[in-house]
This record gives structure tokens, C-alpha cells and sequence, in this order.
């Protein structure tokens, strides 16, 4: 937390930690003087007494080892809920030491009176120190557990500024001066809490786990002192000492030996990014995160890469110029009338509204740092691709990273500008024309979305032919059959619908080849993929009359050649000689949502959107399959030994006389034939 420059900036105002119990008012030093020598003296049976002042100074030093000897676990324990209590009662004086009794002698005073004699806040941070309190980590993981509620209690929602010398040498009322000691007294003590939460972190086994890449995890008392940072960002990121909290969580947020203390940090940043309104924290962030993927490109884990997508950037760079502009002049005018720009920035503070200028700026700067960094990734694969990188091209470290990165462009396409538009595109485009069968599913369909949505985006001023996106994704469907990539269907979709929905296709072989292919693919999907993909099949022959073609009989048309599924471009596959006889067997999957949408899908019923949607189809599954629940289709077939085939009371009276075993004389000499 750079421990050495917090004390320089609060050296002014920072308080003595611990009572100095060697010295004493000068009264009474004069009259001790008096009394005996300053010197060491030897009594008569040969023992040498030391001054009193280093008496005490050895009593001190045992004191700050082991202040809590005389108290047991239990005893501990209530004493921690009791000066809890006690804080958020009277957070004001609970930075103040209670009053000390001078009439005790400073030879007589003991571990319990000196313990009793600092303040409830340094009680319980000497109890959640381990070199304080007789190495119980315990003990210390109930003191950060109970500080981190009181701080989130009484931290206020504004960042305290320091008074400056000059203005505490101002004579201001009797309430100024108490709200400045107390805040002044709440800097001090969160910053030593701070220092502890770090400090516990570094002892535990949690320094340097990021460049040694050691095995060994860390303790449950390091662990809960990060997972005390995480939640101190996620409800005071505006308050003081933020910069060194980012610092430590950003740097731990690719930590690999700890699954727990990695996902907790990238909880913070999201959530941070998430609700920063002002955007100014979330660009600190983002700024540490893009320098440590600068750094370590290839050792970075994906979830980190992944908190980019919590970003809620809605300002595109060509708004952010103007946004700067706007900002230039306002630094003139503010500089032309200081007095009057301070007093401006003073009545800002205390307002809650938000200042669209600063927002777009600083939106603008985050937009331009994540780019920065996807590209860099996208470089990095390239590189590996190449074996120009420093790993090996066969690890999953680059690839890995390649999908959340294109994840991260494909949301984030439409903010960027023309030039950039044209940069991207050439780099998808050498991705899927040299390596979208080894690429991750993920990743290659990612890749299709990311095109999709900068050409509807900042590139639908461009003459670009969108079949160089649209053929790698007819390869990619038949990879949607296996349990393992099934979970990437929603991707899938959402390129279909881009491609073929939000969009006009012209060249009907192609929109026939990717139906065939849907059909096919839905035959051996998974339920919670084939009722999506039959569904959005409804919605193609809805779009596409040409379609209906492949609903008839092989025999009424009239075609040349045969069917080729495997081929590269879909428009070669020659879909029209054939039809989709897929339908006919998915209407008798045992799933009622994959037969009810392949019925839909051959008898051509109009879908009901939004409830017949695929999304929401895919959803109400996956929701099925996770609370257990096991849907089946009712057979309303009469039993072929049954009797009875008319209604109302005939059928009642039948109903339970049904033959149950065939005689030969009823079936006559039917079964000699």
C-alpha cells in the first residue's frame, strides 16, 4: 500500500500509537532526579538495578509482543462483540483514550491497565494483529472480519481532505475543530488497517505468488484479509486510499493459487465498473489492469480479461472529441478566474449530479485503454500463431485469451471509429480464413459476432461482402452437437440472427444450406440446443418463403446431383436435392419442446415471439434441467386390445372390461395364415 508515502502525506496529523510509559511530566522527573543517580547502581547482594526508564521501555516492548496473554479464547472473543458494539454506538469517541489515572505509579502499571488505557478502535486492531495477540489467527480473523463492519458502518460517502496547515492555524468554532480531529483520527486508524489487511496478506503466503508460480496456498487468515479489501472496494471505491486498494486487488486478481481470492477481486473491479457513475474510478482501474496485461501478456488468466465486459461504455470516440474540446475550453475559462473555478469545484463536491463532460471524457480514455488491450491480445495469438511469442504456440494461454478478448470487441464495436474499424476486420478475417477449424469454438464464433456487429455498427458505410463471415459460420454449427460445446448455443444464435434475421441474404442456396444444416444438427443436439435451433428454423421459413422448397416430397422435385453436407461454402452443398427429412424423426424426441417446435417447423406455424423465442426456450430448459424436472409428451393413443371407440356411456360402461388375453375362438383361424 506504499506504507512510506502514507506516512509522509499524514505525518501532520497522525497521533503516538502507543502511551510512551518511560516518560513522565517534568515535575516529577526533577524530584527522581533528586533521589538517586542517573547511573546504574549495585545493591548489596550483588545485583545490577537498570534506570527506571529503561524498566519501562522493556515493559513496553513485551506489551507490544504480547498484549493479550492474559486473556483466553473465549474471553478474547466476547471482547471483540463488546468494543464492536461499543464503536458503532459512539463512533466519535472511540478514537479517543480513556483518561489515564496519573496517581498510579509507572513501575506498578500492568499488561491489563495498559491495554485499558488506548482507545477501542487500537483495541481492536492490536487483536486482529497475529504479532499481537500470541499468534491466534483466529482471534485476528474475527478482529479484520469486525473491523471491516464497523469501517463499512462509518465511512462517510465523500473523501475527507486533509486540512492544511494554514487553515488549522485558522480559528474556527468548537464543531469544526471535533469534525476535524475525528476525521482525522478515522484517516489514521483506516489506514492502519489497511496496512494490517496487507501485511497479513504478505505473511500469509500471498507475496510474490504471481512471479515465482509457486503451488502453495495461502492461509485462511491471508485470504480473508484480501476478501476484507474486496468488499472495503465495493462499498467505499469513492472514499480516501482507493488508489492503493486498486493496487493490490488488480495485482492479485490473476493470482493462480487461489481460485477463491482471484474471483473475489475480479468481483470488486466488476462491480465497481458497474455502478461508477462519475467514471473516474473506473478509469484507475482499467488503466492498472491494461499495464499488468502490458507486462505479463501471456500469463494472464481469462476471468481477468473477462471483468472489461462489466464496463457500461456508451460514448463513442467521435463524442469524446468533442467531449475533450469542450473540456479545453472549460480549462481555459477556470483558468482565467482561479478563485472562482475553486469555489466551483468546492460546490461540486458536495453535489450528487453528474458531470456528462468529465463522464464522456473519462468513458472515452477507458474505451481507448480496453481496445488497446484486446488488440494487444489479438497481437499476442498472432505472434504465438507465428512463433515469434515466448511460449509455446500449443498451450491454451493465448487461445484462452483470444476468445474473451473478441468477447470484449464484439460488445464494444460499434464505439470505435472508422479507422479502427478497418484494422479489426482484416485481423478477423486472416483469423477465419487460416484457422477457424482449430480455433476454439468460442472463439471462432466469436470472431463471426465481432464482424456482425462492426459491419452494423461503424462499418455499414463500407462495400464489404459479408460471405467472408457468414461461410465460417455454416462450419462451425455442426461443432454445437457435442454435450461440451452445446453451452455456446446462445453465441450461435445470436450470429444466426445477425446474419440472416437483422440482415437480408439474397442468395437462397445459401439461406437453404444453413436450414438443412440447422435440421441436421438439431438431430443430434442436446434438447437445450435443438428446441433453440428448431425455433430459430421457424423464423428462417418465415423470413424466406424459398425455404419451403426443402418441406416436400424428394419425389415432386425436380433437381440435378446430390446433397453435399461437407463442403466449405454452403452455396456448393446443392441443398435443393434434398429435403429436410430431420423433422420427421425430431418430432418424436422424447423432449415436448424439441417435437412441439419441429411439428412447428414442417407445418409451418407462425412462432409466438416473444414466448416461442429461442432464448427464451433455451432458458425455461436450462432452468428445467437445473430444478430437475423431467418434461415428457402424453400419449393420447387408444391401446389396440382396448374396447370401446364410441363416447359417453357405452365408453364408461367398457371402460374396465377389456380383454386382457385372446382366446382362439375370437381370433378364429386367423393366426393359421
Amino acid at each position: 500500500l506504499g506504507i512510506a508515502s502514507l506516512e509522509r502525506q499524514s505525518s501532520s496529523f497522525l497521533p503516538r500509537i502507543f502511551v510512551t510509559m518511560g516518560s513522565a511530566p517534568k515535575s516529577r522527573s526533577r524530584k527522581k532526579a533528586k533521589k538517586g543517580p542517573a547511573t546504574t547502581s549495585k545493591a548489596a547482594d550483588g545485583v545490577v538495578k537498570k534506570h527506571p526508564q529503561k524498566v519501562m521501555r522493556t515493559i513496553e516492548t513485551d506489551i507490544e509482543e504480547s498484549p493479550l496473554s492474559h486473556l483466553n479464547l473465549s474471553m478474547r472473543r466476547d471482547l471483540i462483540a463488546e468494543l464492536s458494539e461499543a464503536v458503532l454506538e459512539d463512533p466519535h469517541s472511540a478514537f479517543a483514550a480513556p483518561k489515564k489515572d496519573d496517581d498510579m505509579d509507572k513501575s506498578e502499571r500492568t499488561i491489563t491497565s495498559w491495554f485499558e488505557s488506548v482507545s477501542k478502535m487500537r483495541r481492536l486492531l492490536l487483536m486482529a494483529d497475529v504479532s499481537k495477540n500470541d499468534n491466534d489467527e483466529f482471534t485476528a480473523k474475527l478482529g479484520i472480519m469486525s473491523l471491516l463492519a464497523i469501517f463499512q458502518d462509518i465511512l462517510p460517502t465523500y473523501r475527507i481532505r486533509v486540512p492544511s496547515q494554514a487553515e488549522m492555524n485558522v480559528r474556527v468554532s468548537k464543531d469544526t475543530k471535533k469534525m476535524w480531529d475525528y476525521e482525522r483520527d478515522l484517516l489514521t486508524h483506516y489506514r492502519l488497517y489497511l496496512q494490517l489487511l496487507e501485511k497479513t496478506w504478505n505473511n500469509g503466503g500471498g507475496k510474490g505468488e504471481s512471479s515465482n508460480g509457486g503451488t502453495t496456498p495461502p492461509t485462511g487468515l491471508a485470504v480473508a484479509s484480501i476478501l476484507c479489501l474486496s468488499e472495503l472496494l465495493k462499498s467505499n471505491y469513492h472514499f480516501n486510499f482507493r488508489s492503493n486498494i486498486l493496487t493490490v486487488l488488480v495485482r492479485q486478481s490473476n493470482n493462480k493459487r487461489c481460485t477463491k481470492v482471484s474471483q473475489a477481486c475480479c468481483d470488486a473491479l466488476k462491480h465497481v465498473f458497474a455502478t461508477d457513475a462519475q467514471g473516474d474510478v473506473s478509469l484507475e482501474a482499467t488503466k492498472l489492469l491494461a499495464k499488468m496485461i502490458k507486462e505479463r501478456p501471456n500469463r494472464i488468466r481469462p476471468d481477468v480479461l473477462r471483468t472489461f465486459l462489466s464496463l457500461p461504455l456508451r460514448v463513442h470516440e467521435d463524442e469524446a472529441q468533442a467531449a475533450k474540446l469542450a473540456s479545453v475550453a472549460n480549462a481555459k475559462k477556470r483558468k482565467k478566474d482561479a478563485e472562482a473555478a475553486e469555489i466551483e469545484d468546492e460546490m461540486k463536491e458536495g453535489e450528487s449530479n453528474v458531470d456528462k463532460i468529465a463522464l464522456a471524457r473519462a468513458q472515452s480514455d477507458t474505451l481507448h485503454s480496453v481496445t488497446l488491450t484486446y488488440f494487444r491480445v489479438l497481437k499476442s495469438e498472432a505472434d504465438a500463431k507465428g512463433g515469434r511469442a515466448s511460449i509455446n504456440p500449443t498451450t491454451d494461454t493465448a487461445v484462452d485469451l483470444l476468445s474473451p478478448a473478441l468477447e470484449g470487441l464484439a460488445k464494444f464495436a460499434h464505439l470505435i471509429n472508422i479507422d479502427t474499424v478497418v484494422d479489426l476486420l482484416a485481423v478477423l478475417r486472416t483469423l477465419l480464413k487460416e484457422r477457424s477449424d482449430t480455433l476454439p469454438i468460442d472463439a471462432a464464433l466469436n470472431c463471426i459476432l465481432t464482424a456482425f456487429q462492426t459491419l452494423q455498427g461503424p462499418g455499414r458505410e463500407m462495400q464489404i461482402d459479408q460471405k467472408e463471415y457468414v461461410t465460417p459460420l455454416y462450419r462451425q454449427l455442426s461443432r454445437l452437437c457435442t454435450d461440451k460445446n452445446s453451452s455456446h448455443t446462445e453465441l450461435a444464435l445470436k450470429c444466426l440472427s445477425l446474419a440472416f434475421l437483422k440482415r437480408r441474404e439474397y442468395s437462397t442456396v445459401r439461406v437453404a444450406a444453413f436450414f438443412k444444416q440447422i435440421c441436421t444438427v438439431s438431430l443430434h443436439a442436446p434438447p437445450h440446443t435443438a428446441a433453440p435451433l428448431l425455433a430459430f428454423s421457424r423464423q428462417l421459413v418465415q423470413r424466406y418463403p424459398s425455404v419451403q422448397q426443402l418441406l416436400e416430397n424428394e419425389q415432386d422435385v425436380i433437381t440435378t446431383g446430390s446433397y453435399t453436407p461437407d463442403v466449405e461454402d454452403p452455396e456448393h452443398s446443392n441443398p435443393h436435392a434434398t429435403s429436410a427429412w430431420e423433422l420427421s424423426l425430431s418430432k418424436f424426441r422424447i423432449h415436448e419442446s424439441v417435437a412441439k417446435q419441429a411439428i412447428g417447423t414442417a407445418e409451418q406455424k407462425i412462432p409466438q415471439l416473444p414466448r416461442e423465442s429461442p432464448d427464451r426456450i433455451r432458458a425455461t430448459i436450462l432452468r428445467d434441467i437445473k430444478e430437475g424436472h423431467i418434461g415428457y409428451r402424453r400419449s393420447m393413443r387408444k391401446h389396440p386390445l382396448s374396447q370401446g371407440g364410441g363416447r359417453g356411456g357405452r365408453d364408461k360402461r367398457n371402460r374396465n372390461n377389456q380383454i386382457r388375453f385372446i382366446a382362439p375362438r375370437n381370433t378364429s383361424q386367423y393366426h393359421l395364415l
